[in-house]
């Protein structure tokens, strides 16, 4: 039987990439979780959650810069930069630890803020 946890995010600029992952993890050690799978959801139409490169690697991933790109229409951006980054994730355990890459990180993508976000995370065993 799974369970869903919420996380509380308070983002403090209009743009900004938050790194999530110790939240995530402190959950899943904190709940004792041995294995199951994560369902990651940001029920926000101007915030985003994705899994890629830490953002301090020299070869970290362009996102903010290819998002601009795509739609520099400052009326529509927020929602298109979140559409497209995505929502959920979904994640994996297994001994008790988030298995991710070496260089992987969790991230919140704030596209409207500053603003309280909410997650929810359903972490099924």
């Amino acid at each position: 039987m799974g369970k869903v946890f919420e996380l509380e995010i308070e983002t403090t600029n209009k743009e900004e990439i938050i790194d999530i992952t110790s939240e995530i993890e402190y959950i899943v050690e904190q709940r004792d979780i041995e294995e199951g799978m994560i369902c990651l959801y940001v029920p926000h139409t101007s915030a985003a959650v994705t899994i890629h490169r830490k953002l301090d690697d020299p070869k970290k991933p362009r996102l903010p810069e290819l998002l601009e790109k795509v739609n520099p229409e400052e009326e529509a951006s927020p929602y298109t930069k979140a559409a497209l980054v995505a929502p959920t994730e979904i994640l994996v355990v297994k001994d008790r630890k988030v298995i991710l890459g070496s260089n992987q990180r969790i991230y919140l993508y704030e596209f409207n803020g500053p603003k309280k976000r909410r997650m929810f995370m359903y972490i099924s065993d």
